[in-house]
């Protein structure tokens, strides 16, 4: 009986530590700590998601989350923002400013503290450009509709 609870208490135990080992080994690729500062060298695009998170692109495919220290009111609406970098770097301690339109000129809006910038994976930065709707880009199902004569 002790034998077999041994064996049983070891297996469990090696499929835990490999399961903890793939998961880690998936998750080693992308850097969970976040960053300080993200060079504007390498930056390709941004997207606003809210009013709090902004993405940024980089060259080479790497992305990041910035989730400013508070809501940054007009971000999402104006959909556009400047910042002032030295040395090529946009940092967490630095801020960005809302561009806001007014009669088809762009004006300074409200100023806004970033974050620790998080690198994410491609899924992780569509599901929050698109939520649930990334899966539903793919082709739609077919569905056979009832004729018209037909009644429920």
């Amino acid at each position: 009986m002790r034998r077999t609870l041994k064996i049983l208490v070891y297996t469990l135990l090696t499929l835990g530590s490999v399961t903890l080992a793939t998961t880690a080994a998936a998750q080693d690729d992308i850097d969970r700590e976040g960053e300080r500062c993200i060079s504007v060298t390498r930056l390709r695009s941004t997207h606003v998601v809210d009013d709090r998170t902004v993405l940024f692109y980089m060259r080479g495919g790497d992305i990041y989350r910035n989730v400013l220290r508070h809501d940054c009111p007009g971000l999402k609406r104006e959909n556009r923002f400047s910042y002032k970098v030295t040395v090529s770097r946009l940092c967490s301690v630095q801020t960005i400013t809302v561009l806001e339109d007014f009669g088809g000129s762009l004006s300074r809006g409200i100023s806004c503290g970033l974050g620790k910038f998080y690198q994410i994976s491609k899924d992780e930065a569509d599901f929050l450009r698109y939520g649930e709707r990334s899966d539903i880009q793919a082709e739609p199902e077919a569905v056979d509709l009832p004729d018209d004569d037909e009644t429920p």
